[in-house]
């Protein structure tokens, strides 16, 4: 069924079914545009939460209560950039490096060792920050031991989850990983390790330059979303008022004198 309305000199040839399916596709995309910019608060909180984390006191790390992989978004959120503390003992003998770890413009290694947790029985692995190459054929770097018992403070990582299977290089300590797997790196020392990153503080023992960035949320992607779908919402709304009305011809017509 089709109608017609006019305003003035301006027609619009109404079919009641599209004009029905365009409001219901405008209604979509702006209902889209808006969980877009919901999100984005959500993040900025998000954003904001893990920047409070970075300036709290440190918590022992037997407090922690996510503490078994795999974990969920909502889990790794709540502990990322976390402050925390532990007492033990470095496993110097067994640490390893994932290449392609860039300082100030310069390649090198990221230097991760096990850590065992004094009373519970647990080991973590601690990132001591971004290492040189060594001047072996292979690059691998000299490990600097840290002796004794030790009571260290850094901040909660949890690294993404990997996919595929990861490959262990080298034939001695320390072993190379490509990117981190923590998983994998259990397998290897032939124990369960916690399922996060302990990355030193700056004035820890044994810590080299902190090279990583504390762990933030981009929400400039949710902001260019919300964007397009609004704009694809004015598009399909543009398109129905040229299609449906004599609004060009009005325009290419001649005026009268």
């Amino acid at each position: 069924m089709k109608t017609v309305l006019q305003f003035g000199e301006l027609k619009f040839r109404v079919h009641w079914l599209i004009a029905l399916c365009v409001a219901a596709t405008v209604a979509l995309l702006i209902n889209l545009g808006f969980w877009q910019l919901g999100r984005l608060e959500d993040k900025r909180e998000l954003r904001a939460a893990m920047q409070e984390r970075l300036e709290s006191v440190p918590l022992p790390l037997a407090e922690i209560e996510a503490r078994v992989a795999p974990m969920s978004e909502a889990q790794a959120n709540a502990i990322e950039n976390l402050r925390v503390t532990a007492s033990g003992r470095y496993w110097n003998e067994a640490s390893f490096v994932v290449a392609f770890q860039f300082f100030q413009g310069a390649p090198g290694f990221e230097l991760i060792t096990p850590f065992e947790v004094q009373g519970t029985g647990e080991t973590v692995l601690v990132s001591r920050g971004w290492v040189a190459p060594g001047p072996g054929d292979d690059g691998m770097p000299y490990v600097v031991p840290i002796e004794g018992q030790q009571q260290l403070t850094g901040q909660l990582h949890v690294p993404a989850a990997p996919i595929g299977v990861t490959q262990v290089e080298g034939q001695a300590w320390p072993l190379r990983f490509r990117r981190l797997d923590i998983e994998r790196a259990g397998q290897v020392l032939e124990r369960d390790l916690l399922p996060w990153v302990v990355r030193l503080g700056p004035d820890e023992a044994g810590v080299f330059a902190r090279h990583w960035p504390a762990v933030t949320v981009n929400t400039r992607t949710h902001i260019q979303y919300a964007l397009q779908w609004f704009g694809m919402a004015a598009v399909v709304l543009l398109i129905s008022f040229l299609m449906s009305s004599n609004y060009l011809a009005l325009r290419r017509a001649p005026r009268r004198a």
